[in-house]
């Protein structure tokens, strides 16, 4: 096993694509949080960090023609996969720096409207999460959204007496990253068949979970020496000292809390000094394990009128694994959710015949004097796989086509939909890894 500043280096990061990161679904949560995102019409930048094998990023550059992608990661296997793939594609708007973080935050002169960094934070020795907050604080363009992905309490807790166990045994082995993980695994089956984990529920399930995972993905989660869940107050604290402000979740479900956290803690919330505390209690009412937040630098909260405005000019479309009628049952972290076919039959109807814009879907009876309630309905329909938003301009994407034929060349279950800059699984859902 190879390890550098704790984190392996012997085998390469699983192709993962998220879609919470790319720059249509990141500017469109923005503006249905209120607040005026990047405009992606227009020429813009985006930075990766963490980009591993680049699988976001390619699907970035190919689809969304007018963004400008780079992709930073220490490990150059990672990379030298990235590039080969970048240039078969042809890819002429996107380009990778091997760079640990703190080198980049030392060196890199660019500004981004976007930076990203997914499966990275809570992986990393405290020296490099203060690294990114200096190149946020650096490169991160006025009005720039800044994604940050990493592992939370409550949800996360019950894993680190595990995920201790598992690293330490690795430091013990001769063997691979691949083989040291499955050891680790053994190990916490067999504690788990002479009763040691009977009062521990969950983690005896999530074992379950995790003997289906890839060996290579464990094995970049669990055998890092920093590997560490966070309070989210904490994290929002930190990251506040880069000169951003906290605006939500890139999860659109999170964002919210009529849905997402029981009814009872609503009332709790305005009780609550600070909104940073506020999502400590949420997450205690969601048993939140991950948090995929966004901050933006010099945000904007924009007027009623001014949202609605911003909103009319969104358009979506309708996903190929997506209901065309009737009602739609939502299974979320708290619990089943019944979407009224008063509400989500009209919506699916009018996006089965076509793209439409929120302008134009509020125009129906059911939505008359409520763009609230049809905003709640499209965020849901995101969340669940069924819509996207479109790319707000239409120019043409020409390495499309060479990216669909090297996905498949390469076995990568991934299908792209360039018109919303994205890319889904063949069962029609938004795809994401981990």
């Amino acid at each position: 096993m190879v390890r550098k500043d704790g984190y392996v280096m012997d085998v390469a990061y699983p192709a993962h694509f998220n879609k919470e990161i790319q720059p249509v679904w990141l500017a469109s949560v923005a503006n249905f949080l209120g607040s005026v995102a990047p405009d992606i019409q227009m020429p813009y930048s985006y930075c990766e960090l963490g980009c591993g094998v680049g699988i976001d990023l390619l699907v970035a550059a190919a689809t969304n023609p007018k963004g400008k992608f780079v992709g930073v990661d220490f490990n150059e296997e990672h990379l030298r996969l990235a590039r080969n793939a970048a240039n078969v594609l042809e890819l002429k708007n996107v380009r990778f720096i091997q760079a640990d973080f703190e080198s980049f935050a030392r060196q890199n002169n660019m500004l981004f409207d976007f930076v990203v960094l997914h499966g990275v934070w809570s992986w990393v020795a405290p020296k490099y999460q203060k690294s990114v907050l200096q190149i946020v604080a650096k490169s991160l363009a006025p009005n720039g959204i800044f994604y940050l992905h990493y592992m939370c309490h409550p949800g996360a807790t019950h894993l680190i007496s595990a995920q201790k166990l598992i690293n330490d045994l690795s430091h013990c082995l001769v063997s691979g990253s691949e083989q040291s993980v499955q050891a680790g695994l053994d190990l916490l089956s067999a504690l788990d068949e002479v009763g040691v984990f009977a009062d521990q529920p969950k983690l005896k399930a999530h074992l379950q979970v995790l003997r289906k995972k890839n060996a290579a993905y464990l094995a970049h989660d669990f055998l890092t020496d920093y590997w560490r869940p966070q309070h989210s107050v904490d994290v929002h604290k930190l990251v506040a000292q880069a000169g951003v402000s906290y605006l939500g979740s890139a999860d659109p479900y999170e964002n919210q809390d009529a849905l997402s956290i029981p009814g009872g803690v609503q009332p709790l919330l305005t009780t609550l000094p600070s909104p940073a505390m506020q999502e400590m209690v949420k997450d205690l009412a969601r048993g939140q394990h991950q948090r995929k937040d966004i901050y933006q630098r010099g945000a904007r909260s924009l007027s009623p009128q001014e949202h609605l405005e911003h909103l009319d000019c969104i358009r979506f479309q309708l996903l190929p694994a997506a209901p065309r009628s009737g009602g739609v049952r939502f299974s979320t972290p708290i619990g089943v959710i019944e979407g009224p076919a008063a509400v989500f039959d009209p919506l699916l109807q009018v996006l089965a015949k076509g793209a439409a814009s929120f302008s134009e879907l509020r125009q129906q009876p059911a939505f008359t004097g409520e763009p609230g309630i049809l905003l709640q309905a499209l965020q849901m329909l995101m969340w669940r796989g069924n819509v996207h938003p479109l790319r707000p301009e239409q120019q043409e994407a020409p390495c499309t086509d060479n990216l669909k034929q090297w996905l498949c060349a390469n076995n990568i279950d991934l299908d792209l939909v360039p018109e919303c800059g994205t890319a889904f699984t063949e069962r029609g859902r938004a795809w994401h890894g981990g």
